[in-house]
């Protein structure tokens, strides 16, 4: 049976020899038919032993046929390909091509399988044929694309079979280079499966999208004609009584549209672009016909798509995606949302009208990339002169149509939000916790607006990173744009350029922000004019809105467009109408008196012919008692409501125009007496509104008298006591600001702690609505507001809720040394409820809150929590660091102009202030007890504000002061949260400062911490940034001798610390901290450098003879630098043991002189390191030896073992116990010496 299975074998591989010959001379016919004849030959079956060579010998046949059906297939497919013959006998020799190869591939993997003996097959030899298999059979599958005159004839391409085969192709492929990395052809034909897949569409297929598209114009070519029959939408009354179209009919291929931009977006966006895909879906985007499902997901393709610029430059110009369109999309939803609360069954989708917002500020901001491009994209070369041309930069590229904006804005603004979307899944849509129903609408608008009315390149990218929040539900938040501040230039590039290319340069961005400046103040004037109604459908909003948060937004981006408007007059011009200020003519003065410059006044007849209408449309108002078309406020409310609205964003926008506002423009000068008819409303929304006016007039110097007459009458106490937070928190907002401005009031602490108390009970409104605040809350608040301050003092406005306002007040309180010390003790008002937390306990518990290092009271928490761990002396040394006088300095010379009553009246509250060291150092432990470190943590890693980080890691510098508390502070995160702050490259000037913070907090905590509690990433990840601090030359000498301590204290844990500082250049940036002019940074890498013996690197960095030089120096100078002179002669005496380091040492030319002098020093220490230096030097022998009994050690040591053995003699140098200590080891060392050298 052996010598048949030897005669078959024999025979098959004389079949296989044959035809391999016949392909190599280009007979393939001939050598398909000799394999075929070769696996006729081999027995189906046969026994185990013979079945391993047998099944390879057989694969190997069906391998080398398909090789020669694949070369067939290729010159058939090189022929002419759109003949009918030609292209099937191709495809059945493709066919038969893989076929073959699965066939083989099936034989091979029954060897592996163990269904044949593995006895005679090397694996070497199964995944050399199976390298070659998978191949061939690739190489088929990817001859299965179409040439580029089938693919244009959309009949000859099957293309599901060409997806499905380039899919098989790559397959194939990836596992072939799974065991086979290095072939080269087949990583070659994968590169060419993957662009042919692109090249189709990619993602999930070019025919999906195709259908898909397809499938969507075909039902938009059916609802048109359906429309043609007279059933075409002409008016919002008609849709709202039209029955939608079933989901089945759009739904499904919008879907998958979605999944396709999912899977990728670039490519995905250019094939629904390439197939017009914009003019399909915009359609479906309008038709009420469809369901709201269909026409959201229409619109978020087309916004998913336009966040990449080629789609917009190709296929999203006027005439695809006109903005008009979109406008028209959003005032119908509008329109629907009002008359829908009515009482009709129809309402307006917010999610629609949001989505379509966010698709036009994606076309907005692709305009100002656009333009960014164009002005920096072009080079500027050495001469200063800019290059013409720059590739992919359309200077023409049509901006977006600004009445289709300000119709856009002017429809979101007028929405009703008394109610949710019945359609849509987000909760936010039905209720946001304040009563109040979909706010997402008017909150799109204020989005769209600062897109559109961005200054500078910071708003464009606030504006940017707008966008991909209000549109995150889309499909993809991936985006072409690079930052538009990319385009600032560093202070490193501008030191490489010429002073011509920096004069240009800046030439460039002074013209960028002008053109942009004055196209934000055309935008800003369009928007808020009469004619086009923006700002007072803005003001409309803010005053029916039952949700204080989007009041205060709309507030604020009043104050931000006319903050846009360099001059005052310009904005009273522009708002002098919606204040009711018909008497203000350009060129008045502030007392709002007619002083007309006749070169200013333009004003027209019909101008003020239309002031005198519209005086007597207010007066007409003010005699009514109607209500608004909403039922909800009275028309006069509603007018002074609007007023007063504006009135405080010109506060916040443009200070001294809100000055003029309210002391002569509101209702020409009628402010203050509308102001007390808003807080005696008893609406909360107008009260609301009241109080946001006295927290902004508060924060503006020059309205704080105004509000004098408020205070004397106790009319802002309604405010204070109002039970609504928001009212209440505005006021006392207020209360603090003018308060801690007045000296009578910061020394009575009892009025003080009433402020306290109303703060504290801001941070629990949110949390305990409906509860009445503490009783004695408000008792020392209220009279507190009868002492206006006439103090300079800014506070800054911030867009805040209660919680937030609660926290801006302790702010300021929190200066206060006994405000710092009832809050780190667990301060709560009296009469607070029983089980509540302490105010400290509440602050930290709103910072660790998801987010809230994003939020705007980030900034106040991480205030609050620096006062409380400093001292008011340190703040004032802190603030002469940097200044030509100290701080003593400066004291000296204020104590001059003192008589000694007011010296001792100074010292007396110095006393009684209490703010000391150890005060500091005990609130700072009750701080850490009380989490506020993880806090602080929190914080950091939510937070994405330059001044919010840098605040907080001021507070965690000054908390990390406190060594007690570092060990706590470590389990806390600090540490790792300072780690994670220390990457990336290139930072700007304010992260290098975040940077050095984050370093100094590092140093500071592991100074004393024991190593051994660190875990492994800690030490090796703290020794980079360490190093980076000592090489930073704008760094204190303090970080740096903090930072060289922790280096220190780490390298003394072991090898694994050493080679740490190694690798990161430790010991040459520890050598040049050696030579700094601070004696302490100097003692302090001196010891560090110590603690780097025996390290091989050390060790190396010492023998240098430069360096060595330098040691002895340092050894010898301990006249002037006792402690470096000692740790630079123990680290000499530590590397003594290294026998090339003796040798090169007693070299030295100054060796002799070292060794004298410091034996002859009479300092002990440092006579013990020597002589210890000496002990060493001897056991080496040698020339080591002589070096040292030139010295003459060994007579000095004999000489002072003689003098000193008399106990008498140690008596008469009256050493302290410590040092005669020393000494004893001293005098015992020198014997040693003495005797080694006899």
């Amino acid at each position: 049976m052996e010598n048949i299975a030897r005669g078959i074998l024999s025979q098959a591989e004389g079949f296989k020899k044959d035809g391999n010959d016949a392909f190599r001379k280009g007979d393939i016919e001939g050598a398909i038919g000799l394999y075929t004849s070769g696996l006729d030959s081999l027995p189906l079956n046969s026994s185990k032993e013979e079945s391993a060579r047998f099944t390879l010998l057989s694969s190997t046949l069906l391998s080398n046929r398909a090789m020669c059906r694949l070369k067939l297939t290729e010159r058939a497919s090189n022929g002419n390909a759109s003949n009918g013959s030609s292209s099937n006998k191709r495809k059945q020799l493709q066919n038969e091509c893989i076929d073959d190869c699965t066939l083989a591939l099936q034989r091979l993997d029954s060897i592996r399988d163990g269904t044949a003996s593995t006895n005679s097959v090397s694996e070497s030899e199964k995944n050399g044929l199976r390298s070659k298999i998978l191949y061939r059979r690739a190489k088929a599958l990817s001859l299965s694309l179409p040439s580029l005159e089938m693919e244009n004839d959309a009949t000859m391409i099957n293309e599901d079979e060409v997806e499905s085969n380039l899919n098989a192709a790559a397959k194939d492929l990836l596992q072939l280079l799974s065991f086979d990395v290095n072939n080269r052809e087949a990583a070659s034909l994968l590169r060419k499966v993957r662009e042919s897949h692109a090249r189709l569409g990619g993602g999930m297929g070019r025919s999906r999208i195709s259908r898909a598209l397809d499938a969507l114009r075909s039902a938009g070519a059916s609802a048109v004609a359906v429309m043609a029959d007279g059933n075409e939408i002409n008016d919002v009354q008609s849709a709202m009584t039209r029955q939608p179209t079933p989901q089945e009919e759009c739904l499904p291929h919008l879907r998958l549209l979605q999944a396709c931009l999912a899977e990728e977006v670039a490519s995905t966006a250019q094939e629904i672009g390439r197939r017009g895909g914009a003019p399909i879906l915009l359609p479906i985007a309008r038709d009420r016909q469809q369901c709201q499902h269909a026409r959201i997901a229409a619109l978020h393709i087309l916004s998913a798509c336009c966040s990449h610029d080629a789609f917009v430059v190709q296929y999203a110009m006027r005439e695809s995606l006109p903005p008009q369109v979109l406008a028209q999309i959003v005032e119908e939803e509008s329109a629907l949302s009002n008359t829908g609360s009515c009482g009709n069954n129809a309402t307006g989708s917010a999610d629609i009208a949001v989505v379509t917002m966010a698709l036009l500020i994606r076309l907005i901001l692709h305009w100002d990339h656009r333009q960014v491009l164009s002005f920096f994209s072009p080079k500027i070369r050495e001469d200063g002169t800019v290059e013409p041309n720059v590739a992919n930069v359309d200077h023409n590229f049509p901006e977006v149509d600004p009445s289709s904006v300000c119709r856009v804005a002017s429809a979101a603004f007028l929405w009703n939000c008394d109610k949710g979307d019945p359609e849509s899944n987000d909760d936010a849509s039905t209720t946001n916790g304040n009563g109040s129903g979909d706010t997402r609408v008017p909150r799109a608008a204020l989005d769209l607006l600062s897109a559109w009315t961005a200054a500078d390149l910071d708003a464009l990218d606030a504006a940017s990173e707008a966008c991909a929040g209000i549109s995150s539900s889309s499909s993809s938040s991936s985006s072409t744009y690079v930052k538009a501040s990319h385009h600032r230039i560093t202070p490193e590039e501008i030191r490489q350029m010429k002073p011509r290319q920096v004069a240009a340069h800046r030439k460039r961005e002074a013209e960028y922000r002008n053109a942009n400046l004055q196209r934000a103040i055309r935008h800003t004037s369009m928007f808020c004019s009469k004619e086009t109604g923006g700002l007072d459908h803005m003001l409309t909003c803010a005053a029916r809105a039952k949700d204080h948060r989007l009041r205060r937004e709309v507030g604020l981006q009043i104050g931000r467009l006319v903050s846009n408007l360099e001059e005052g007059d310009d904005v009273k011009k522009l708002v002098a109408s919606a204040l009711g200020c018909a008497d203000w003519k350009v060129g008045s003065d502030k007392d709002g008196k007619s002083n007309l410059n006749k070169e200013l006044h333009k004003l027209t007849i019909e101008e003020l012919d239309g002031d005198d209408e519209e005086k007597d449309e207010v007066d007409k108002e003010e005699k009514t008692t109607e209500e608004d078309e909403e039922g909800k406020l009275p028309k006069k409310l509603l007018q002074t409501m609007k007023r007063g609205q504006l009135t405080a964003s010109l506060l916040i926008g443009k200070p001294e125009v809100g000055t003029w506002a309210l002391k002569c423009g509101w209702s020409n000068g009628n402010g203050v007496s509308e102001l007390k008819d808003l807080i005696s409303s008893n609406d909360p929304r107008a009260m609301s509104i009241a109080s946001e006016i006295v927290s902004a007039a508060s924060s503006v110097e020059s309205s704080r008298p105004l509000l004098s007459a408020l205070v004397e009458e106790g009319t802002l106490e309604d405010l204070l006591i109002h039970p609504d937070a928001d009212v209440r928190s505005g006021a006392a907002s207020c209360a603090a600001k003018i308060g801690l401005a007045s000296k009578a009031l910061s020394e009575d602490r009892g009025e003080v702690m009433g402020l306290l108390d109303v703060a504290i009970e801001l941070l629990f409104d949110e949390t305990e609505q409906g509860n009445d605040i503490a009783p004695a809350a408000n008792e020392n608040a209220l009279s507190a507001m009868k002492k206006l301050p006439t103090s300079s003092n800014r506070f800054p406005e911030t867009e805040s809720t209660s919680m937030d306002r609660g926290i801006e007040v302790m702010a300021y309180l929190a200066a206060k040394t006994f405000v710092k010390e009832e809050l780190a003790s667990g301060y709560a008002p009296e009469g607070s409820p029983p089980g509540r937390k302490t105010a400290l306990q509440r602050l930290v518990e709103i910072a660790c809150a998801p987010n809230s290092g994003d939020a705007q009271m980030a900034y106040g928490l991480a205030g609050i929590f620096n006062l409380l761990s400093v001292s008011v002396e340190t703040l004032r040394k802190e603030a002469f660091v940097g200044k030509e006088i100290t701080k003593e300095q400066y004291d000296q010379l204020q104590a001059l102009g003192k008589t000694e009553e007011e010296k001792e009246a100074a010292a007396k509250k110095d006393e009684t202030e209490g703010d000391t060291p150890a005060a500091v150092s005990e609130r700072i432990r009750k701080l850490a007890n009380a989490n506020v470190p993880r806090a602080i943590v929190k914080l950091l890693e939510g937070s994405n504000s330059d001044a919010t980080q840098e605040k907080l890691l001021e507070g965690m510098n000054r908390m990390a002061s406190e060594s007690s508390v570092r060990g706590l502070m470590i389990q806390q995160g600090c540490l790792s949260t300072c780690l994670n702050m220390d990457k990336g490259e290139k930072p700007s000037d304010a992260e290098k400062k975040i940077l050095r913070q984050a370093r100094s907090c590092i140093a500071k905590l592991l100074v004393t911490t024991d190593p051994n509690i660190l875990t492994v990433s800690q030490r090796s990840g703290s020794i980079g940034p360490l190093i980076k601090l000592i090489r930073d030359n704008d760094a204190l000498d303090l970080m740096h001798f903090e930072a060289l301590l922790s280096i220190t204290n780490l390298a003394s844990f072991g090898d694994e610390t050493k080679n740490r500082i190694v690798a990161q250049n430790g010991i040459s940036a520890l050598g040049y901290a050696m030579f700094s002019d601070h004696e302490m940074v100097r003692q302090a890498a001196t010891e560090a450098m110590c603690n780097m013996v025996p390290h091989p690197d050390m060790m190396e960095y010492l023998s240098k003879p430069d360096n060595l030089r330098v040691w002895i120096a340092f050894s010898l100078d301990y006249e002037d630098n006792y402690e470096c002179a000692r740790a630079a002669v123990g680290c000499l005496a530590m590397a003594c043991p290294d026998p090339e380091f003796a040798k090169a040492l007693v070299k030295c030319n100054n060796f002799r002189e070292m060794v004298r002098t410091l034996m002859e020093c009479g300092q002990v220490e440092l006579m013990h390191r020597v002589l210890a230096l000496i002990a060493g030097l001897i056991e080496h022998g040698g020339d080591c030896r002589k070096a040292v009994e030139a010295t003459g050690a060994g007579q000095f040591c004999d000489a002072y073992v003689v003098t000193y053995q008399d106990k008498s003699k140690i008596k008469e140098l009256n050493f302290t116990p410590s040092q005669r200590e020393s000494f004893a080891s001293t005098l015992s060392l020198a014997k040693e010496v003495a005797r080694l050298l006899r």
